[in-house]
């Protein structure tokens, strides 16, 4: 029986749609990728705008948060694991604030960029003395296996949960920040300390709280994205430097840009790897470097403590 070449060949209307599901997919992946980085990228500039410090230790903190979830998540489940691991990684945050980082606040911010360098350094050998150098992995929870139909693309089910939750956590920092008491305190220090004494608050507590939801927030992201990227004791480093990106790009010290640089590096990062992979990693970068020509101190951003 003869067969018909023609008829296994996709029609044009079927590649069609094939590529633009593959560009939806890839378009989703750098959306939830910026979201996640924004989430990191944001603990980064509520410490630098409140407190003045260029925290170097906030990317070692996102790897204790993955390897906190990692030893718990046997114990008490994945859910539980998000919520416990994150809390521990913000006491330890606020414990490095209290015990260290305060004694640099009045001193050249390049102490402090050095002391936090030197946390890091210290944490992340203090995580291969516990869990030694080799990489580990935490399993998605079973209901996050596989792919959800949203209609329009189908896409991975984990990713669709880590950008819901991601979003949540954006928009609850963001409701904090607006519609609290606290967190008017804290816009305004971003602005101001003086302000802040001002006010009659209290100062030193305010930074030890504020650097407490920094580590949170990185702690948090470390559990999210362990079952996709993987824990391994420079994953630290990895997740720091786009951040770091965002930060730039958004404007040392502003939240919001956070927000915007977030989304624009992750959709040009998810984008470059569906038409050219290996000139992914460099977008971000090149990114930054055209922002940083047109505008020196980010989208969105003010006169920072660097610039001093």
């Amino acid at each position: 029986m003869a067969i018909d070449p023609m008829a296994s060949c996709p029609s044009a209307k079927e590649s069609e749609a094939w590529m633009l599901g593959h560009f939806l997919n890839h378009l989703f992946n750098g959306v939830v990728l910026g979201l996640l980085l924004t989430v990191i990228a944001l603990g980064f500039s509520l410490v630098l705008g409140v407190m003045e410090v260029v925290n170097f230790a906030h990317g070692v903190l996102f790897a204790i948060g993955a390897y906190f979830a990692f030893a718990l998540v046997k114990l008490v489940g994945f859910w539980w694991a998000l919520l416990i691991s994150p809390i521990l990684v913000a006491i330890l945050g606020m414990i490095l604030e209290s015990g260290l980082i305060k004694r640099i606040y009045s001193l050249n911010p390049l102490y402090g960029l050095l002391l936090t360098f030197s946390i890091a350094m210290g944490l992340e050998g203090l995580i291969k003395l516990i869990w030694g150098p080799m990489g580990y992995s935490i399993p998605a929870p079973p209901f996050a296996a596989g792919f959800i139909d949203l209609g329009f693309v189908v896409y991975s089910k984990y990713r669709f949960i880590q950008g819901v939750l991601a979003l949540f956590l954006i928009l609850a920092l963001w409701l904090f920040l607006e519609k609290t008491t606290y967190g008017a305190v804290i816009k305004a220090g971003t602005i101001s300390t003086e302000m802040v004494m001002a006010l009659g608050k209290n100062l030193p507590r305010l930074r030890t709280l504020v650097f407490g939801m920094g580590s949170f927030l990185a702690g948090i992201a470390g559990v999210l994205t362990a079952p996709m990227w993987g824990i391994r004791p420079g994953i630290g480093t990895e997740a720091m430097m786009p951040a770091l990106v965002v930060v730039v790009v958004g404007g040392m010290g502003s939240l919001y840009g956070s927000i915007i640089a977030g989304q624009l590096v992750g959709i040009v990062t998810g984008l470059t790897v569906m038409f050219y992979p290996r000139l992914s990693d460099l977008m971000m970068y090149l990114l930054m470097l055209v922002v940083f020509l047109a505008r020196p101190r980010g989208l969105m951003g003010t006169k920072s403590i660097l610039e001093e």
